[in-house]
């Protein structure tokens, strides 16, 4: 199902410090977004607003979609994100060190409120630990498990629900450079299989722009430039042209 994600005027903060002022995006499903920019400008506070983590002070985060059958002139329907299927990969993996790798995975499933029963749950973490090669890591625990492999099950338990949109919060964050790209590598290659729509806070530019269709820079509180990597450059800027190809303020 093709749909647009739209958020309108977002605005956050915390007491009296203003995170997001207005914040305005509209991304095409089937795509990967880069966010980007300094730290403490926002990123990860806007990923948890789509995710309903945190509440918004003001502005609408939605999602539209036709249906199949309609007529082309019909008017789009309008949804939230939950509606249409969403996951959320935390920093760090968030995985729990007293569960294995196999009910990591299913944990989603499991704390549903949904009639899906043991059985089916079982089928589905098997099927998705053969389709991601982690078949032979099931039963371990995260504190056997290297840094990356653990990616790949935070990644694994991403996946399980079968989400429409997928939100990556820094999902390279402690790795060197080589395992970084393997991540960027593997979040593309499951977005072809799977055919979600994927946003990723980075601060690997421009590394991460291997992957994504559209970069969307945050910076004091706003979208300051949505488009894609190549457009950059036609920005006028001179200094926010090499901050967008760097990721470094100019000098």
């Amino acid at each position: 199902m093709d749909f647009k994600l739209k958020i309108e005027n977002l605005e956050k903060r915390f007491g009296d410090k203003v995170i997001l002022s207005g914040v305005d995006l509209e991304v095409d499903s089937g795509t990967i977004t880069a966010i980007i920019g300094k730290s403490g400008t926002g990123k990860s506070v806007l990923l948890k607003l789509m995710a309903g983590i945190l509440e918004k002070e003001n502005g609408k985060i939605s999602v539209e979609y036709g249906s199949e059958n309609s007529a082309q002139d019909q008017k789009p329907k309008a949804g939230n994100l939950q509606e249409i299927g969403l996951s959320y990969m935390f920093q760090n993996n968030a995985l729990f060190d007293s569960l294995s790798a196999f009910d990591n995975i299913a944990l989603p499933l499991v704390e549903s409120n949904s009639s899906i029963s043991a059985s089916v749950i079982n089928q589905k973490v098997k099927a998705l630990l053969k389709q991601l090669d982690l078949e032979t890591v099931g039963a371990s625990y995260p504190g056997d498990l290297s840094g990356g492999m653990n990616k790949r099950i935070a990644f694994a338990r991403a996946l399980i629900t079968e989400p429409k949109i997928i939100l990556f919060d820094e999902p390279t964050t402690g790795l060197d450079p080589e395992r970084k790209h393997t991540v960027f590598d593997m979040i593309q290659f499951y977005k072809k299989q799977f055919g979600f729509t994927a946003f990723l806070v980075s601060h690997d530019i421009p590394e991460v722009y291997s992957i994504v269709d559209s970069i969307a820079w945050l910076d004091e509180g706003e979208i300051k430039y949505f488009g894609t990597v190549d457009s950059i450059d036609s920005i006028s800027d001179p200094a926010i042209k090499h901050y967008l190809k760097t990721g470094r303020l100019s000098v």
